[in-house]
């Protein structure tokens, strides 16, 4: 356990001074004011508030592997859920910056990409439940 601590700490690390930049930036953006602020403060605060679920994400994921398994239903209803909310912020920021500024967020399009592939591994988790329920059930 104790080499599974350090890994998850210099993960989170290293996922939090990525994340915590675009944040920064945004808090930064705020200072400034383009010619029509609101249409870039929307879409880009969906965005921001995208980064957090994914930091929340990954502290909630790492306490409930830590403490309950992998292969448990918890574990696969959070890459679920957090999975579906990111992967909804990304594709809102998305469009609303494309409808707001005309152009599209790079960033937002990685991001959902991320939500989407944490969403998909909910179902692999999920077939790795069922295979292991199946393998407990088996004497």
């Amino acid at each position: 356990t104790n080499r599974y601590k350090t890994t998850s700490y210099v993960a989170g690390f290293i996922l939090s001074a990525f994340l915590l930049k675009d944040i920064f930036k945004y808090l930064s953006f705020l200072r400034s004011t383009p010619e029509n602020p609101i249409n870039y403060l929307i879409p880009q605060g969906i965005y921001v508030l995208g980064l957090i679920c994914l930091i929340a994400f990954y502290m909630v994921v790492l306490h409930t592997i830590k403490k309950d398994g992998i292969f448990v239903r918890k574990t696969e209803k959070t890459f679920r859920q957090f999975g579906s909310a990111i992967l909804f912020l990304a594709i809102s920021s998305n469009i609303l910056f494309n409808y707001l500024v005309g152009e599209y967020s790079t960033n937002a399009r990685w991001l959902a990409l991320l939500g989407g592939t944490i969403a998909f591994f909910s179902f692999i988790l999920q077939a790795g439940i069922k295979l292991k329920e199946e393998q407990d059930l088996t004497i």
